[in-house]
This record gives C-alpha cells, structure tokens and sequence, in this order.
C-alpha cells in the first residue's frame, strides 16, 4: 500500500539556480511547514546568557546532487526527495512531518550502518555518501501513541553572534571560507549564503503568506520587533502573576508612538498564533485606539531552525529571514529595515539589520520599573530615520552611544528652551524639537565592527538628569523640526 503522494520531480538541474521540489523536506502547501514542529527555542523565557560567535555552516555543494528515496513505514511507502545541501536535521524532521514519529524515536534500517547520531543533524546529506536511489525502512511510533518522554533540551540558554559579511569577504581568493572544527578542516557559508537556508525561505515566502492587517504605508521604514523579553515580560503575564499591562516593558506606547511617523511597525515572535493574538490583544496593542497602528504580525510558522556545532555537540535554533518579507513586500530591503530583538541568533541571516537590546525580565519589580531601554531606542531609531538613507551604512552595535548624544542634545536644548521663554515666545520656536546627528566615524558606520563592542559602556545611566530623559520621550513622539520627516496627513487621520 502506497501513502499519499509525497513525490516531487527532480529539478531541472540545468536551471539557474536549480529549482528544488516544492516539497523536499519541508511540508507541501497542505501539510505542516517546517517550522510547525517545535524545534527551536521557546520564546516562553529563555534565560539571558553571554553572547557566543557562531562557526559557520558546513561545506555545500556547488552543483547540488539530489537522492531519490524510498521509505517503507507501517506497510505504507514514501517516496522522498533530498538535496545534497539540506541537512540531516532537515531529513529526520520530513519524515516526523509524514509520520508522526519524532526524529528521537526514528530508526532507520538499511539507510547507514549504525545509528544516525542527534550529533550529526548538522552534517550534510551528501556526506552520507548514499545511493541515488535507496530503498530503507523506518521503525518508529507515532508522538500521540507513545509515553511522552521531556522534551530534549534546546538552546534557550545561549545566544549566538553571526559574522556580518559573506564568506567571499572573508576569503576574497575562495568561495568560502577555510576553519578548523571537531578536528577535521572544514569549508562553510555565512547563513545568509547556505543554498539550504535560501531554498526554506523561498518555500516560506510559497506557503505562508503575512495577513496584512493595515496597509503599509508609502516610503516608510520597516521595524521588526520581537515580542517575549523584548517589549514585554512574558513569564508574569504567562503565569498570570501580574495583570498583562503590567508586563509591559516601561514606555512601550510611547515608543510606538514615537516610531510611527517613520516606520511601518511588524511583530515577529517565535510563538503560536492563538497565543500570539491573546498576548497583543491584551497588551493593547491591537483592538484599541492608539497614535500608532501594527502593519502585520508574523509568528513561528515563518521561522525555521539552522544548525551549528559547540563543544563537538551539534545545537540547533529558530531564526528570523528578513527576506522572507522583503520578497512579499520589494519596498522594503536592508537599507531601510531594522529588527529589535533581545537574542542575536535570530539575526543569524540578517546581521547587520539586527539591534539586540536588553532581555526584559523585571515586571513588577523596582528595577523593571527603571528600565530605560526603549527609551533610549525610540531616539535612536528617530535619528537613523532623519539623517540616513542607507542602513547597511550603520552600525546597529553602537546604538547606545548615538541615543546618548542624541538624547543629552535635545536634554540640552530643553533647558535652553526653560533659560530663554521670551526669546522662544517671540521667535516662534518649538520646546521639543527632534535634535539630528549625523552618522560620524566616532559612532561607527561599518557593519563590520564587533557585535555589541561599547554597549557595556554605555549601559550605565546617562549623564542626563531624569526630566531630559522623560523630555527626550515625549519630544520623539510628535517630531515638530524641520529637519524631521513629518507624517503625511493620511496617516495622522489613520491613527486617529
């Protein structure tokens, strides 16, 4: 007895690049995606840790071969179709999507002598060394008919660091470029790079498609922001500790509203989307009448998990492909896009769009209370917004020290404003107008600086007193200078 039809045609391998079957290893339009398996980490509270440099994937195949295999399961066949560049970790999780069985409690006769090790998911299928044409057989039970062993643990207790240029930057006399790991001399791609990763997106952008829910508005920036640790507390507001508009991160509409008028706002949270819609809801981020609208909300059926190896152990995580938008919407691009997020591996495709800002953890607390983070964001992102059109031009480490000049100048011309009222009453000129700094050689301006260098430096209060901060809040909100990119009528009469 056959199963269902799961059989591809092989590519064209003449095409340019070579076109994939819409199936192999990730779920055709009627089956789960890649990404609905719970692979990666929880967003639910994944503990701040110290920040890790990435190795870099494993080799790949310039001319990708593809193996055509058969699968003998519970009396039913399966015909599967596997890329050279894909992943082992990518082969096991196709055949939990066809039957149910995880990848734990697979065993695969007649495929490889022995066992295929959780250690070697990172390895490429063409180092398998396989017949083109397998015929093997799996043993296994399915996950709702078996004792539900605890769940493996992931990677919620590190983050990862992802170099910002292509390996040919790296290695300009080699395609890739050479490292040493677990002994063995290795030749690897940036994520970015990886065929493998660049085919998921694709079959992304083909399978899920972002449910716009208020239009993007023209010649406006793109924010991506992270929701879990990153605008909100989520472990209080899950438990039900605290009310959730307590859970909030300290000036969150504010920030919003400050934001708006230059960029169109996306939530992207590796959380399922009843759960997702439940935490914006009762945030308040949607539903109710705020001077800022959210374009749309992606959730963790957009990700999908990459690999990389530490201590000789193999780990994988979800990550976040900018391109996965920027193909559904071509206005947008990684010179006007910038992703929040307080954990750097989700930038792993996209480092140089990424700011990563502190895990926000302290709801309820005195010290939650005084956070102050995005109100050292908002003028940041205001400032990048006026005075560069180019963001791959930044460095997004540096962020800290461009939002405390930027901060202590409009901190300065608000006492300035106090000194002089008559002067300001006469002249006609505004109290909190937003203050521009250009992009400089001392602030940085090469994607290639190191990670998060100088934000311990900067992380200690600002020598600004607490009014000019709270100014500096409230001035960002309604830009009134002329240097400033004012919103268009249409959008004000949208937010109201």
């Amino acid at each position: 007895m056959s199963a269902p039809d799961t059989h591809f045609a092989v590519p064209d391998a003449s095409a340019s690049p070579p076109e994939p079957p819409a199936g192999a290893l990730v779920a055709s339009a009627s089956a789960p995606g890649v990404s609905d398996l719970d692979q990666g980490a929880s967003d639910d509270g994944p503990a701040q840790a110290d920040v890790q440099d990435a190795p870099e994937a494993m080799p790949i195949q310039a001319d990708e071969e593809w193996w055509e295999l058969t699968m003998a399961w519970a009396g039913k066949t399966y015909e599967l179709k596997v890329g050279g560049n894909d992943l082992i970790f990518d082969f096991r999780t196709r055949i939990e999507q066809l039957t149910s069985v995880p990848a734990d409690g697979q065993k695969l006769i007649g495929l490889v002598r022995g066992k295929l090790p959780p250690s070697a998911d990172g390895e490429r299928f063409s180092t398998l060394g396989l017949k083109k044409a397998l015929k093997f057989t799996m043993v296994g039970t399915p996950a709702d008919e078996r004792v539900r062993a605890p769940p493996r643990a992931e990677t919620d207790d590190f983050d990862v660091t992802y170099p910002t240029r292509p390996a040919r930057e790296m290695a300009p006399h080699a395609h890739v470029a050479p490292m040493v790991q677990d002994g063995k001399t290795r030749y690897g791609v940036t994520p970015a790079e990886d065929p493998r990763n660049i085919r998921l997106v694709r079959q992304l952008v083909t399978h899920r498609k972002v449910d716009v829910m208020n239009p993007p508005r023209e010649g406006k920036r793109l924010l991506v922001l992270d929701l879990d640790y990153t605008i909100v507390d989520t472990r209080p507001m899950i438990d039900g500790a605290l009310p959730s508009v307590e859970c909030a991160r300290p000036g969150l509409h504010d920030f919003l509203a400050s934001v708006y008028p230059y960029y169109d706002i996306v939530i992207w949270s590796q959380t399922k989307w009843t759960w997702l819609e439940t935490k914006l809801v009762e945030l308040g981020l949607v539903g109710e009448e705020r001077p800022y609208k959210i374009c749309f909300v992606a959730d963790k059926k957009t990700m999908f998990p990459i690999i990389g190896f530490r201590d000789g152990e193999s780990y994988h995580h979800e990550i976040k492909p900018l391109s996965f938008l920027w193909q559904q919407f071509p206005q947008w691009s990684a010179k006007n896009t910038i992703h929040i997020d307080d954990l750097a591996r989700n930038f792993a495709m996209n480092p140089g769009e990424g700011l990563r800002i502190r895990a926000f953890k302290g709801a309820g607390t005195e010290q939650g209370a005084a956070d102050a983070e995005l109100f050292r964001l908002g003028p940041y992102l205001v400032n990048i917004a006026t005075t560069c059109d180019d963001f791959t031009l930044l460095d997004h480490g540096k962020w800290k020290v461009r939002a405390s000049e930027v901060m202590r100048a409009q901190a300065e011309e608000r006492m300035q404003a106090v000194a002089r009222p008559e002067r300001m009453a006469a002249d006609g000129e505004g109290v909190g107008s937003a203050v521009v700094i250009a992009p400089s050689e001392e602030l940085g301006t090469s994607r290639d600086a190191e990670g998060l260098e100088g934000e311990a430096a900067v992380d200690e209060p600002l020598a600004v007193d607490e009014d000019g901060i709270q100014a500096t809040a409230a001035a960002t909100s309604e830009p009134t200078s002329a240097t400033s990119e004012p919103a268009d009528k249409g959008d004000a009469d949208r937010a109201n």
